[in-house]
């Protein structure tokens, strides 16, 4: 048991008159879950018109040992990394969380292009060659944590999502694994379907109407959720005392992809920009000698430019916002 406790957040995307979070139109009608070899082309549909997707099955027993275990002994070896002790701005409305752990731990390469996620990953995003690592971090909410009820909020998104024509693929991807059973009760993952399309939440739920649904996503240990960073999704914390687990990847698109917009057939979607000025590669993943490693690891910000001039300099690395976490 720890002493950490989620900092509760006002619901500003929502009615807080009526919910903590949203609109407290909370569904629970369950959703369709995909096998994410047998039901790819189905999984990617459904992605595509929802802004997420359900895999099941996405870990198996020993990975799912393995990465738990690797969850307690670092908690005890660098406990600062994760939050224990002192804490920074990041850790306190997630609990738990450690930020970059491929920086110092090789293990868990084998995790980052899994072979039952990665392939719809990559179709997601237009192709094997088109996706670019952005980040992976570990993140666990504790026993008794209480209430932080998190607000409502999409991640990165660029400026012409509402204009392009064709939507997809979308600019950035994030792949959530649920490391622990999740139940009513439990901390969950919670999306609203389709919302990837509105500016706010508000526009998200006169627009929709009574389609309009915030879904709690429960599945058991090994479930994997894909979504499209422009969804609106929270933190669904549960009774406030169970704890969770989860490991959380993100990915970019790259390349140059014809497009067009409403003034022009002619457009061309740039790459999608570094999804945070703070993330690091490790110099093992950044000039590995597989091509296709390499490309996977050159989509970098500024702080990794600089980090890579340096020659991977401990001092550098230390000076960066989140080196050490």
């Amino acid at each position: 048991m720890t002493d950490i406790k989620l900092e509760r957040q006002e619901n500003q995307s929502g009615d807080p008159e009526i919910a903590t979070q949203g609109f407290g139109c909370i569904s629970s009608k369950p959703l369709p879950v995909f096998n994410p070899v047998a039901d790819l082309d189905a999984a990617c549909e459904y992605f595509e018109s929802n802004g997420f997707v359900v895999l099941e099955d996405c870990l198996n027993v020993a990975e799912l040992t393995r990465l738990n275990e690797f969850f307690d002994r670092t908690q005890k070896e660098v406990p600062e990394k994760w939050g224990h002790g002192k804490r920074k701005p990041h850790h306190r409305n997630q609990g738990l969380i450690f930020s970059q752990p491929l920086l110092d731990y090789p293990e868990l390469d084998d995790y980052i292009c899994h072979p039952r996620s990665y392939p719809l990953v990559c179709r997601l995003l237009g192709g094997e060659d088109s996706v670019r690592f952005s980040e992976l971090n570990f993140r666990e909410v504790p026993e008794d944590a209480g209430i932080g009820s998190m607000d409502f909020h999409h991640d990165a998104v660029s400026d012409d999502r509402f204009l392009r024509e064709p939507y997809n693929p979308v600019d950035w991807l994030c792949r959530i694994h649920y490391l622990t059973d999740t139940v009513p009760g439990t901390p969950a993952f919670c999306v609203v379907p389709g919302s990837n399309r509105f500016e706010t939440l508000k526009e998200a739920r006169q627009s929709q109407g009574d389609d309009y649904q915030e879904v709690p996503i429960y599945g058991k240990a090994g479930t994997c959720i894909l979504y499209d960073t422009a969804t609106f999704h929270t933190r669904f914390d549960g009774d406030g005392r169970q704890k969770r687990r989860s490991w959380h990847q993100y990915f970019a698109r790259g390349g140059w992809l014809k497009s067009s917009l409403p003034t022009t057939s002619r457009y061309v979607r740039s790459p999608s920009p570094a999804l945070t000025d703070w993330n690091l590669f490790p110099e093992r993943l950044v000039f590995h000698s597989d091509p296709k490693v390499r490309l996977l690891f050159s989509h970098w910000n500024t702080a990794q430019g600089e980090w890579v001039a340096s020659g991977f300099s401990d001092e550098v690395r230390k000076s960066m916002p989140r080196g050490e976490q």
